[in-house]
């Protein structure tokens, strides 16, 4: 062996015992997270990151399965190990393929349709006083969809242009009753109401709780023909994440001081979040009614938020959705971050994400479920 063919050998061998050592933190890493959002040992911010960032890890493994399949193929083992455990754990969450269920016996169906609207794009003055196209879409696209109970989260209007007036012209469109976030806005020029629900059965109790800001709950007591539930719709505090901005920056300066931005964003959001998820489910305990939680959680499948809502109620996405049921409408885009809950009292028929619907930087949702 010539002495260029043995240092080859020896960067080469070094690069794979490095690569190899890499990998057994990275299943350590993973092993880590599972063992976070399996227990919920803690809650602190940094476990919230660890387990955010499982997705990512799987990515890794799955890379790395491949490519020890090419060069030494027993190292595979663990990677594969890791991954076959996360699908056993967590595959539901991820990926599911559940066809609609017919109704069955006397029971009612009923359709609840979630959306974060983007405020309609009325939060740019330009918009607000003059007649927009893309305003009027998504506007139209509300009113017309099929359902009898919408939720809807950055919801905002302007009374300046009837068209913007949407309040006005959801009780035109038959929902009679409402429960908002900001009622005292429901006539302002300049109205950020944030969170509403609209029905055309009869509201006999409703409440609503602030955050912050826009962020808040609201939740009705609606009598549908002899039952009755409780609907409540979410908006938890922004996840932060503004990749693009990252993305956009062309010096490394603006990239750190952007990513800091993040990952700042990202610490504040899992604090605030998983004090206001306590109060969803105070909500929750309180109702002497089967419970559908809807809205925009701003937290992914794998996050305290969603373990905490996942014990409390099941996931109609889990139980009748299709998919991976990708929610967010911008980068990095691979994200469900809105969700429903429902008692197990009610059936689930069907659970759809409307992802050809672009009008916002959400997806609608809409679960259709059987009153008994």
């Amino acid at each position: 062996m010539t002495v260029r063919a043995r240092v080859a050998y020896f960067v080469a061998y070094f690069f794979r015992s490095l690569l190899w050592s890499l990998n057994l933190l990275l299943g350590l890493y993973t092993c880590l997270a599972y063992w976070l959002l399996y227990k919920l040992p803690v809650e602190h911010w940094t476990a919230g990151m660890v387990m955010i960032t499982l997705p990512v890890a799987w990515l890794l493994n799955l890379v790395l399965v491949f490519f020890w399949l090419t060069t030494r193929p027993w190292r595979s083992w663990l990677s594969g190990l890791v991954l076959m455990i996360g699908i056993v754990l967590f595959g539901p969450r991820t990926f599911v393929w559940h066809q609609p269920v017919e109704l069955s016996g006397k029971g009612t169906p009923l359709k609840v349709f979630s959306y974060n609207v983007e405020s309609f794009g009325l939060d740019s003055p330009w918009e607000r006083y003059h007649s927009s196209p893309r305003v009027r879409r998504i506007v139209n696209y509300v009113l017309r969809y099929d359902a009898p109970i919408k939720c809807l989260q950055e919801f905002y209007i302007s009374t300046s242009i009837p068209d913007y007036n949407v309040v006005r012209r959801m009780r035109q469109a038959g929902y009679s009753y409402s429960v908002l976030l900001h009622p005292e806005l429901a006539n302002a020029p300049d109205g950020p109401i944030g969170a509403a629900i609209f029905s055309i059965y009869p509201i006999i109790h409703s409440g609503r709780e602030t955050f912050n800001g826009f962020n808040g709950l609201v939740w009705a007591n609606i009598k549908v023909g002899n039952d009755t539930i409780r609907v409540i719709n979410v908006h938890l505090h922004s996840m932060g994440i503004r990749v693009g901005r990252v993305l956009n920056q062309e010096e490394l300066t603006g990239v750190k001081h952007e990513t800091r931005g993040v990952l700042s964003a990202l610490r504040t959001g899992f604090i605030e979040r998983r004090e206001e998820v306590a109060k969803v489910q105070r909500h929750i305990r309180e109702s002497e009614f089967p419970v559908i939680v809807t809205g925009d959680h701003n937290d992914t499948p794998y996050s305290v938020v969603y373990e905490r809502m996942r014990q409390t109620l099941p996931n109609s996405f889990e139980d009748a959705g299709r998919g991976f049921g990708f929610t967010y409408n911008r980068l990095p885009g691979f994200i469900r971050i809105d969700h429903q809950f429902h008692d197990p009292k009610l059936r689930i028929l069907n659970f759809e994400t409307i992802n050809y619907i672009s009008y916002s930087d959400h997806y609608p949702i809409v679960g259709t479920y059987q009153l008994k």
